[in-house]
């Protein structure tokens, strides 16, 4: 009969057997494995997707150009040359426009008789003013002569415009010249008035500025135009 081995021997022989059962067979690798869970071992790993482009903002949209009234463009010659081409164009811009045959265009005349109009409008308007300060109570006594005056000068200009505007029809353009050089001597005659007597207010200057400003405009188109 065999004598039982020593308990250290016992306990060195449990540790060895084991030690092999942990260790892997012989020939065997050990493989990693990969953190996606989806690569075969050995295959190339794909790329990242790219990174989407920032969005870039659309150009703006051209700005659309507003179609020029027929005649526009020789108004705006013409009050260009003027020393008011601002008042010119607008002034010009509220007058009825005028009904031309089919296939004519504005000429130099029509603007001219445009800004004529514009002129005998603005008349009118200091007319009515002129005759309501006058019959107005509260109206200085020493101005109540003078505002007639200029009631009757805003009539002058009225037939001076007429004048001019039979002249320019006859291609008289000295005539028509002469008309318009007086429309703005009566301009300056309601002015005058107020100028002579230093104790009154001036009440139409602000309405006599813009005539003397829209008559002058009418001579120089005149001018520019060959009219005069």
């Amino acid at each position: 009969m065999t004598p039982p081995p020593p308990p250290c021997l016992a306990c060195l022989l449990t540790l060895l057997l084991l030690a092999a059962a942990a260790a892997p067979p012989a020939g065997a690798i050990c493989v990693p494995r990969n953190p996606g869970g989806h690569s075969k071992p050995g295959a190339p790993a794909k790329p990242a997707p790219p990174k989407p482009k920032p969005l870039t903002p659309a150009a703006p949209a051209p700005p659309k150009l507003t179609p020029m009234a027929p005649g526009a463009d020789i108004v705006r010659s013409l009050c260009l040359k003027t020393d008011y081409p601002d008042l010119c164009m607008s002034a010009i811009a509220k007058q009825p426009q005028p009904q031309l045959p089919v296939g004519k265009r504005l000429d130099g005349a029509g603007v001219l008789r445009l800004a004529m109009g514009a002129v005998r409008t603005k008349a009118a308007e200091a007319k009515a003013a002129a005759g309501a300060l006058a019959n107005d109570p509260r109206t200085q006594p020493l101005a109540r002569g003078p505002l007639h005056d200029c009631v009757e000068s805003f009539d002058d200009i009225a037939y001076s415009l007429d004048q001019a505007a039979k002249s320019l029809a006859a291609g008289d353009r000295d005539t028509t010249g002469t008309m318009l050089d007086t429309v703005r001597t009566d301009v300056d005659t309601c002015d005058q008035g107020f100028e002579e007597r230093e104790e009154l207010t001036p009440v139409m200057a602000k309405h006599d500025a813009e005539l003397a400003k829209l008559s002058s405009n009418c001579l120089a188109i005149a001018t520019a135009a060959g009219l005069r």
